[in-house]
């Protein structure tokens, strides 16, 4: 069994953010990543590759739409391949840069990959390993929930 003064569930900017506070008290820190790669949603499926294509669509929608007169711009080529090969390289930079640096900079803080199970109220079960710890904190991510409210389909 191995013991730590903290452990964290999940791998995004929430449990990045526990992470680097708890490394600067010093605290030993178990961070448990499972699903996505490093970063969470936004670094990987979510803000940033999203906000990327966005902008080439913006490129290209302005172009064509900028109500200036005496002002044509063409588009010389269109590669979606090469636009979405651009964001892949993008996230894989900003994951190594943001999420994979910092972690290697965390010298009180270790890395688990894989699903965590609570074994009890203080220990953790992980691929067939016990963390135990008197602390934990739960940074998995969530999702939006319409509670079951009279009338709030037709709100909008």
């Amino acid at each position: 069994m191995k013991t730590f003064d903290l452990i964290i569930l999940g791998g995004g900017a929430g449990a990045f953010s526990a992470a680097i506070s708890a490394n600067e008290y010093g605290a030993k820190t178990a961070i448990i990543n499972a699903g996505l790669p490093l970063g969470g949603t936004c670094v990987n499926v979510g803000c940033v590759p999203t906000k990327r294509l966005l902008r080439a669509g913006e490129i290209i929608h302005l172009s064509q739409n900028h109500k200036i007169s005496g002002l044509e711009l063409d588009i010389k080529k269109f590669d979606f391949q090469k636009i979405i090969k651009d964001e892949i390289d993008l996230v894989s930079r900003m994951r190594k840069e943001k999420y994979e640096k910092v972690l290697n900079g965390l010298s009180s803080v270790n890395l688990f990959e894989g699903y965590a199970t609570f074994f009890s109220n203080n220990e953790v079960s992980i691929n067939n390993e016990i963390l135990q710890a008197e602390k934990f904190i739960i940074a998995t991510g969530s999702k939006a929930y319409i509670p079951p409210i009279e009338g709030i389909e037709e709100a909008g």
